[in-house]
Formats: C-alpha cells, structure tokens, sequence
C-alpha cells in the first residue's frame, strides 16, 4: 500500500547569476566572458548582477562599476535590459508550474515550491521512483527541465521546509541539486556560520558573536528562555530556525508586494529642479501602473533624494483615503520632495514608492464618488493604450519635460540604473 508521505517536501529553485547569464544566452558571444551587470564603465553606477566569471575576479554586487572595472578590466559592462530578464523570469516560473500549483516566486530569479502532494504523479510520469530519494529525482527533472528548455542553469535546494530548502540551495551553488533529509536538518546545520542562517544578517551575527556564538549549531543549543531574555521575542525564532525549524507556508503566487517602488541614478548629477521633479513624476506615474496593474490601492507615498555626497533623505505621508491614481499621490509627493530637497548640492538619485495596500474598491465621500469613477476611467484608457502599444505611447503630467532629455523606446523613457526602467 503506498502510504502518504510523512513529510513536506520544499523546493528553492534559483536562477545562477542571472542578469548576465541572461545576456549570455542572448548573445552567445559573451559565453564564458566576465559580465556585469549595472551600468556601462562610463556610468556612476553599481554592480547588480555577475557572473561567476567575474566574481572569481572579486567583483561583488552592489560594488561600484569603476572599482570593478577595476578589478575586471576586460569584462562587458552592460545596463540591463529588465524586459528581457523578465520575460525569462515568467518562463522558468511556468515550468515549475507545470510540477506544482504550489509556486511561489520571491523575486524574479527564485520561486518556492511545495510538491508534497506530487509525489503519486511524480511516479506515474516516471519522474521520480517510489522511494525516499523521490524529491532528489524531483528536483533534478526540473532543474534539467529548466536547462533544456530555457538553456538557463539553475540550483535546487530542497527540505522540510524553507529553511532548509534555502540553505541547501546556497550549499549547492552554482548549478547544483542538495536534497537535507528529513531528520538531518541539525546536523546540517550545525558547522555552518551563522551568517549563512536565513534572516541573520551581519548586525545580529556580531551580536551574537559577543557571546561567542560563531556557529549555527553553536546558537541551537543555547536555551530558548536564554535568547528571549537577551533578544525578546526575536530569540525564540533565532533558536528554531537554528534546529531547522521553519513554518512558514508556500503560498501561491507569492501574495501581494509590501511596496512598490521606482528610482533611478543620474548619469551626472543634477541641480535643475524641473527636471528632478520631472523625473520623480515619472517614477511615480510607473509605480502607480504597477499598482493598478496588481489591482490594489494604495495609501502612503514616499519620496527619496540622494546627494551627491550620498547623504539620503527620504519622507513618508498617508492619504486619508486609499486610491490607484496618479493625481492623488503626485501633489503629496511633490510637496515631500521640496520638503526634503533643501540643500545646495546637486542629486545623485530620487525615488518614490507606494505601500499600505488594499484590494482595489473603495469606500468613496458622499460627493466623491462620480469624479473618482470618471478618473478611473480615464487611467483605464491611458493603461490600455500604453498596453497596446508601449508605456511611451502617452507620455503625461510633467514628465513631458523629459522628452528633451531622454531617450524613449517601446518600455518608457531609457534610465540609467540597470533594471529599474520598468
């Protein structure tokens, strides 16, 4: 009699460098060259994505181009073409479909999967053999699946849970299948630095290595009531995650976002008012696409401006009322950034963002009501046209001004900052 499987098995299936191995693919010449990611040598820009043949030359992410044009002189430097890397994105999550209803994508190179229930099926398609190794052979299928179908390489990490699923993923990169057996989680766990414990970062491991904890195994075996009296409630889940527990679900579809936001790095710094206030238009006026496109409404807009000598300032404020367009967060933004915008040194970066979500439909004034449907209907319009025939098909608000400035193609006005030109 085949029993129900005694445990839930988790996959983490992570796309290898995956900016430049995208470009790879689309341009084959590019093959076993070092490439980055982020910007051209000439950009005032940052690493956002390398590949493994240039981080053996310690190029790292979020490192400065021109220190790694220093480090990596012969590499191709490229910007990005977000479109592209998304288009790959939504391919590599259908094939984990096509294995699980179960998927749940947590950025655009990695998704979550839970194929406990799979497993009779798994077996009639002759994907997996009857057995405890079954997720193994789960998760090579998939991971040569993705390969042959995609050419991307990517790396499967599969447990328990998600802990695990993710540690075991980090353990076997690049290119790589690690399955932890259920039971083994601690043992696996134990010698690794804490550092490579998810949701300990390097402030939490200093900490905790003032108490000379160095090792995830280290950090298992100190009592609970211990870390809670020393962390509070946050020490109850260091310890469980430390003994490989984790219960977190796999959701489908990945639930909705947190925040959305948009912004972008100048080529060269700017004092021009107009055109920062321009620019910051148009990043809202994207932010509130993609609001509309996740149908959810939003209640607090922020504002972000960064110097030249990268000194950041950033500013938040809460509509009384939750709303998807962009006459209602842009007269709040633009008053924030005059607010934050001050000083007499030129711009390096701004930015906006929305969060505070809620399903679109809302509760609307007395009066309100007829002008609210109206303006819906109006972005509605904007939204298809830009559908049909690209996001720079209309170009509004003040965000014309930048006509003079940039460059346009069928996604919107050209950036500077890889990826962010969605």
């Amino acid at each position: 009699m085949d029993h129900p499987h005694p445990y839930p098995v988790i996959l983490l299936v992570d796309i290898d460098a995956f900016f430049p191995q995208v470009e790879q693919i689309l341009h084959p010449e590019l093959r076993g060259r070092p490439v980055i990611v982020g910007g051209l040598v000439t950009d005032r820009s940052v690493v956002a994505s390398a590949s493994y043949e240039a981080r053996a030359r310690g190029v790292r992410t979020a490192m400065p181009i021109r220190e790694a044009h220093r480090l990596c002189p012969d590499a191709a430097f490229l910007r990005g073409d977000f479109h592209a890397y998304a288009r790959f994105s939504r391919a590599m999550m259908d094939v984990c479909r096509r294995h699980t209803p179960l998927v749940e994508p947590t950025s655009l190179d990695e998704a979550y999967l839970n194929v406990t229930g799979c497993r009779r099926l798994f077996q009639t398609l002759g994907i997996a053999r009857p057995g405890p190794a079954w997720p193994l052979q789960v998760a090579d299928h998939l991971q040569r699946t993705i390969r042959r179908e995609l050419d991307l390489a990517v790396t499967i990490g599969a447990g328990a849970n998600r802990l695990i699923a993710k540690t075991a993923c980090s353990y076997a990169k690049p290119n790589g299948v690690a399955w932890i057996c259920p039971g083994y989680e601690a043992a696996f766990l134990a010698p690794l630095p804490l550092g490579e414990l998810p949701g300990i970062g390097p402030r939490t491991a200093d900490r905790l290595a003032q108490y000379n904890l160095r090792h995830i195994g280290d950090l298992a075996r100190i009592p609970e009531s211990m870390l809670v009296e020393h962390f509070g409630p946050s020490g109850r889940v260091l310890v469980e995650r430390a003994r490989g527990i984790d219960p977190t679900p796999v959701t489908a579809g990945g639930g909705d976002p947190k925040s959305i936001s948009r912004e972008t790095t100048f080529e060269t710094n700017l004092v021009d008012r107009a055109h920062l206030r321009a620019m910051l238009s148009y990043l809202l006026e994207r932010a509130c696409r993609q609001l509309r496109s996740l149908g959810l409404l939003a209640r607090t807009v922020a504002v972000k401006v960064r110097y030249a000598d990268f000194r950041t300032e950033s500013r938040s404020r809460t509509l009384p009322t939750l709303s998807d367009h962009d006459d209602d967060f842009w007269p709040v933004a633009a008053d924030l950034f005059d607010r934050i915008h001050t000083r007499r040194v030129s711009v390096r970066l701004v930015g906006a963002s929305l969060s505070h979500f809620a399903p679109a439909g809302r509760q609307l004034g007395l009066f309100g009501e007829a002008g609210y449907d109206r303006r819906t209907r109006f972005y509605r319009s904007i939204d298809g046209v830009r559908d049909r025939f690209g996001f720079s098909a209309l170009v509004t608000g003040r965000a014309i001004e930048l006509i003079q400035t940039h460059e346009r193609d069928a996604h919107g006005f050209r950036l500077r900052t890889a990826c962010l030109s969605r």
